[in-house]
């Protein structure tokens, strides 16, 4: 233990010198440390033989130690286990003992609680019932015909001190008497209008809003008729007939509380469920209880009639509207005489409706949770509940459902049917022998038990633990005192150890253990030398002035296999992508071939940019090490197709595109290290030198073969493997090669890779510099039909992506602003006299979001899922924008609608300022700190950087693939309907604005648009930004060219005069100024990205001039035109994006790369013309470089503006019939 952690103080003293000392290692070396980590890797073996030589050093030195730590160890460990049972099964016992009171007193007050039943609650109904007779006796009314006066009054008081949900009183009707009886309830009599006394009552009190319909009155009504318990409804006009095999009489129910609807009244109970219990209750003249009735659970607008009243009473009973749950209820019959006389006769019921659940509310105290009652009755039905603090009993469902566990443990109640209950008479009222008798069993539960774990042993066994620990400290402390004497030679070990182990290889190593060790085996200078190299000294320990340390440590390896391998394409790639981005790749990648070289047990050597170098055959010989390469080639090969294809959508178009290039070489090989700052393993001699070319002279996503690597898999039996190449190569310093393809097969097909790339995306993906006969001269067609449709749905889906994690951010920001509620039909539609050219200003109003808000933002933006709805319409709205792009422009398409979205995208990123300040950003001058704010501004509102997204997608939707001037002339309605102005970019937007303004993506506006001054903010960027795109209109470039001379110029305002507006049309400026750099963004990357564009631009117009829409043969001017259109606009446009101050070293990137195309479009642009007419169905090879150098010499007497506000020179008065034309980027 102590070991261990002396190892870990060194590694950390040895990290943070060497930090100091220029040794720490690269990231790339860091992951090249990490993918051999495994087990199988050779590194990890090495590194493991170290742990064990440093185990056996330390246990001779710490071998007292370590026994008087076991021995300390048993006995607190016992002494800790001894208490801890002990205290357990005491506080088990004490805590099981106060279960079982708690269980048995709760079980008590359940017991009496049924008792009470019927002690308190039917006695209660039964006093109702004496109030009806004295109420006939004293009248003198015979019953049925007796209405008990202010009934409402009366049976509420009954109804809440019994806790019935509803008391009915049902007189028994004869057939003789059923006739008057008819007359009765629908007279004008005044006792019977209780039922209008009910419903004012009812309306007082305030139950009326749970009460679903009265339904129709039926007074004055002589055919109402005897209705049956769910009857159809009743045709009032016909008198009702009673069946032959009927009653001869019945028992209707007529005043009743609550009152819920006119079709309760008058039903007869003899003809339903309840009937037998009616009946029996007036046969015997006895307190009958009928069965449990259920029904389906529901609310208070069930279909199902029963439900529906059940949910009606148990609303009005709770004071709020509650539904049904399906838990049983019963009635309750009580006889009502008609008289107080011995001799008397029943002639009516009192009935009373009873929920279960609601007789034990609020008798288990909160502290006794979770026990289970089981409610049974002789008519084989039962029940379970669960009763929990307070007053909460929640049904479980129908039968016995107790935990079998605590059977033992039941508590049974009496049966409820039993003795008498008063009523007046000497003799009292008994229980019937015709009803369904109830008991009651009760039980624990889990959740109850659960409540009486005591946390005791728990605290007690955690403060034993922490005495425990706190002595295993003490003596850790002691012991590490002790072993500070020993410190030195451990020291020495793990510092050395902690350096090589992931950058050599075993036998490397302990050659470089071994010199710092002197033949006694005390140690070394190290120490000292590192010293003097983390205080600035000369000397290092890998120096050149170190020549006493030992021999050099290389070997020869005379059997390997080297591999270099480099990412095709990389370069241009990523110039058009954030260094984040770039870094995503890399890291992606080689991390991935790392884990497959510690499983092929493959040594990697290192990786240099986008190039990654491995080798077979060390340090341990392998003999099959050029099979044991080729393997690892092929699965790298496909693994890059994976990893491309999994990060496309997250790094943008043409990743996927991407591809390896692979070299492979055997031989021997001499490797060693070079000591010095930076000391690493290296291979040198000529097979890596001839492994190098093979890469270099290879193909995308190929693996080359020289001959010795060949050899060796055909003397290995794998001849099938190989292929021979077509042609020789020519490599450097080897003349002429004959080389072999590797062909392995794979379950996996290496689609995409090659022969499916189109040549001109070839050259584009080809190796820099490289002089490859496969790909050099040959131009053809920009566009590979095969798979052009895959492409462009992979565009769609990035496009998408990007388009949403902005529509993220702004539903984030609308959360924490406390704007979640939608808007409906929220939309905007310009005037039709109006067009979107007169909405453009100088400046538009932005928002600044403070640092608070940012933060829950980003809280928010973590978590936030976005509605699948607005996703959909996300994608839906960029498909149906890349279909109103025309395909069969070459240059202004959805895929170059996708270019320029991922430079704004990049621009936007790239901000150096997000608004907040620092402490030295506040001692800057007022000026400087308002440009901190201005730009923080840019970057902190979500809306205004969707809006700039939003218009480098659509800003060339529908374009023609002409001018403006031509497409007048084509378009003469456009013409008049834009007054001549920007028809093209008019055009765009309003066909953009009109899809996104459309019912389909009402819910995407729902969620981006929370206040309609949104949406007009959003359209006033987007026409701002679109419009700017047209860089030929001249009143609009006046009105630009005299802003930035106001706001950026020598006279540019530094002061906080009107500071709201200035840094507005500060940030409005950078924002149009970002789009118009992202149009022509290829002209400002790497030079394969701005010759793909290039020729696209020449094949459109030169389409154009074939098909009689433009003017002039480009190709009599376009060498020129390009050079002019870097001159006055390029150069001078990337000029100002870093005049203002925002996009830091990007700026510079942009300069760098225009600069740089310029003089290699100088150099290499005539003969890229010619071979752009070649592929574009060629001309007068002469005529045209006659008509070049004709213009070449013209330019060399004129000289060009410098602002890229003003009209390129190219544009001007080339074109026939004063159209504009271009050897640039006209649009």
């Amino acid at each position: 233990m102590t070991g261990k952690k002396v190892e870990q103080e060194e590694t950390q003293s040895i990290s943070s010198s060497f930090s100091g000392s220029g040794s720490s290692k690269s990231a790339n070396q860091r992951i090249d440390s990490s993918s051999y980590s495994t087990s199988d890797s050779p590194r990890s073996t090495a590194q493991f033989s170290h742990g064990s030589d440093k185990g056996e050093l330390a246990k001779k030195e710490t071998e007292n130690v370590n026994r008087l730590r076991f021995i300390v160890l048993a006995i607190l460990t016992m002494v800790a286990v001894g208490v801890s049972v002990l205290v357990y099964f005491i506080t088990k016992q004490t805590g099981e003992e106060e279960m079982e009171s708690q269980f048995f007193s709760v079980s008590s007050r359940l017991v009496d609680a049924f008792v009470a039943i019927r002690t308190e609650r039917i006695a209660t109904l039964a006093s109702l019932a004496i109030a009806a007779i004295a109420h006939g006796v004293d009248h003198s009314r015979d019953w049925p015909f007796v209405s008990l006066s202010f009934y409402q009054q009366r049976a509420y008081t009954a109804k809440l001190n019994s806790g019935a949900l509803q008391v009915s009183i049902a007189p028994f009707v004869s057939n003789e008497t059923r006739s008057a009886w008819e007359e009765y309830i629908v007279s004008d009599e005044a006792e019977v209008d209780w039922i209008e006394q009910s419903v004012a009552y009812q309306e007082e009190v305030g139950i009326d809003p749970f009460i679903k319909d009265y339904g129709q009155n039926f007074r004055n009504d002589r055919f109402h008729s005897i209705k049956r318990w769910y009857g159809e409804s009743i045709d009032a006009r016909a008198v009702p007939l009673l069946d032959k095999d009927q009653a001869m009489s019945y028992i209707p129910f007529w005043e009743m509380s609550p009152f819920l609807t006119y079709d309760d009244v008058n039903i007869d109970m003899l003809h339903d469920e309840r009937g037998v219990y009616g009946k029996a209750c007036i046969e015997e003249g006895a307190i009958i209880i009928g069965n449990m009735t259920q029904r389906p659970s529901g609310g208070i607008d069930s279909d199902n009639r029963i439900t529906s009243t059940f949910a009606q009473l148990l609303s009005i009973e709770k004071g709020r509207k509650v539904d049904y749950e399906g838990d049983p209820m019963s009635h309750i019959f009580i006889p009502i005489f008609d008289s107080f006389e011995s001799g008397r006769r029943a002639r009516a019921l009192l009935v009373g409706l009873f929920n279960w659940g609601i007789l034990f509310r609020g008798i288990v105290p909160e502290a006794a949770a979770g026990i289970d009652l089981v409610l049974r009755n002789e008519c084989q039905q039962s029940f379970t509940y669960r009763l929990y603090g307070e007053g909460e009993v929640l049904p479980v469902g129908e039968g016995d459902l107790h935990e079998p566990a605590f059977s033992e443990w039941e508590v049974q109640t009496p049966v409820l049917m039993s003795g008498e209950t008063a009523d007046g008479t000497r003799d009292g009222l008994p229980f019937g022998t015709s009803g369904c008798d109830y008991f009651m069993s009760i039980y624990p539960s889990q959740v109850f038990v659960e409540q009486y774990k005591s946390p005791i042993p728990a605290i007690v066994v955690s403060v034993v633990s922490f005495v425990f620990l706190f002595t295993i400290f003490l003596f850790l402390f002691y012991d590490r005192l002790v072993e500070r004497r020993q410190s030195l030679v451990l020291r020495k070990a793990v510092q050395s150890t902690a350096i090589v182990s992931s950058l050599f290889p075993q036998n490397v190593r302990e050659r470089l253990m071994k010199s710092t060790v002197d033949e006694t085996g005390a140690a070394s200078t190290f120490r000292e030398k590192l010293r003097n190299s983390k205080d600035g000294g000369k000397a290092s320990y890998f120096g050149a002035d170190n020549n006493d340390d030992g021999d050099p440590i290389a070997d020869l390896f005379p059997h390997c296999t080297v591999l270099f391998a480099d990412i095709a394409g990389f370069t241009a790639w990523s110039s058009v992508r954030s260094p984040e981005q770039v870094f995503t790749l890399l890291q992606s990648v080689y991390q991935a071939f790392d884990r497959i070289a510690a499983r092929r047990r493959v040594f990697k050597v290192e990786t240099i940019g986008d190039s990654y170098v491995a080798v077979t055959g060390l340090p341990e010989p392998q003999k099959d090490h050029a099979i044991i390469m080729a393997k690892f080639a092929r699965d790298c090969q496909e693994k890059m197709i994976e990893v491309t294809q999994a990060l496309e959508v997250r790094l943008g178009p043409d990743t996927m595109e991407l591809s390896m290039r692979f070299g492979l070489n055997s031989g021997q090989v001499t490797g060693g290290v070079l000591r010095g700052d930076r000391a690493r393993f290296q291979l040198f001699g000529d097979t890596v030198n001839t492994a190098a070319r093979m890469e270099s002279t290879g193909m995308r996503g190929k693996i080359q073969l020289s001959q010795s690597t060949a050899d060796l898999l055909i003397a290995a039996g794998k001849e099938n493997w190989i292929r021979p190449r077509e042609e020789v190569v020519s490599a450097k310093g080897k003349g002429k090669l004959q080389t072999y393809w590797l062909e392995i097969s794979s379950a996996r097909a290496n689609q995409g890779i090659s022969g499916k790339a189109s040549v001109e995306e070839s050259s584009m993906y080809g190796h820099e510099g490289s002089d490859s006969s496969d790909n050099k001269g040959k131009i053809q067609p920009f566009r590979s039909p095969e798979i052009t449709s895959n492409k462009n749905n992979r565009l769609i889906d990035w496009m998408s992506e990007v388009l949403l994690d902005y529509v993220k951010q702004i539903v984030a920001k609308n959360k924490v602003a406390g704007l979640a509620e939608k808007i409906e039909n929220i939309s905007y539609k310009s005037s039709p006299d109006g067009i979107c050219l007169d909405e453009v200003v100088e400046c538009f109003n932005l928002y600044k979001i403070d640092e608070s808000e940012k933060a829950k933002m980003r809280e928010e933006y973590l978590t936030l899922q976005l509605d699948p709805k607005v996703v959909n319409q996300v994608r839906l709205y960029v498909r149906g924008i890349s279909v109103l792009y025309d395909s069969n422009n070459p240059f202004h398409n959805f895929d170059h609608a996708c270019h320029v979205t991922m430079s704004v995208h990049k621009l936007m990123k790239r901000v150096v300022s997000d608004g907040t300040q620092t402490s030295d950003e506040e001692s800057l001058p007022p000026a400087e700190q308002e440009l901190h704010d201005t730009y923080g501004i840019l970057t902190s509102d979500p809306l205004t950087l969707f809006a700039i997204v939003f218009s480098a997608l659509i800003h060339d939707v529908d374009h023609k693939g002409v001018s403006n001037m031509q497409l007048a002339k084509e378009c003469p309605e456009l013409a008049t309907l834009y007054r001549n102005k920007s028809i093209a970019e008019q055009n765009s937007f309003d066909i953009s604005w009109d899809l996104l303004m459309s019912e389909s993506f009402s819910v995407l506006r729902q969620e981006i648009f929370k206040k309609q001054s949104d949406l007009l903010h959003f359209r006033q960027v987007v026409v701002n930004t679109v419009l700017a795109t047209d860089i030929f209109d001249k009143e609009m470039g006046d009105m630009r060219k005299e802003r930035w001379q106001r706001i950026f110029g020598k006279n540019s305002p530094s002061s906080y005069i009107d500071s709201v507006h200035l840094k507005n049309t500060r940030a409005t400026i950078v924002l149009e100024h970002i789009i118009q750099a992202s149009d022509v963004s290829h002209t400002m990357q790497h030079w394969h990205v701005y010759i793909k564009w290039n020729r696209r631009l020449f094949e459109e117009m030169r389409l154009a001039y074939k098909q009689g829409r433009m003017g002039a043969d480009p190709a009599k001017f376009w060498y020129q035109g390009e050079l002019n259109f870097f001159d006055n606009y390029i150069i001078p446009l990337a000029g100002k994006i870093g005049q203002c101050g925002v996009f830091g070293v990007s700026s510079d990137e942009y300069l760098n790369y225009a600069l740089s195309n310029r003089a290699e479009w100088e150099m290499k642009g005539e003969a890229v013309v010619k071979e752009m007419i070649e592929a574009t169905g060629g001309e007068d090879l002469e005529a045209t470089t006659k008509s070049v150098e004709g213009t070449v010499k013209d330019s060399e007497e004129t000289g060009g503006e410098e602002d890229p506000e003003a009209t390129p020179k190219s544009v001007e008065g080339t074109g026939k019939d004063g159209e504009a034309s271009t050897g640039g980027d006209p649009e």
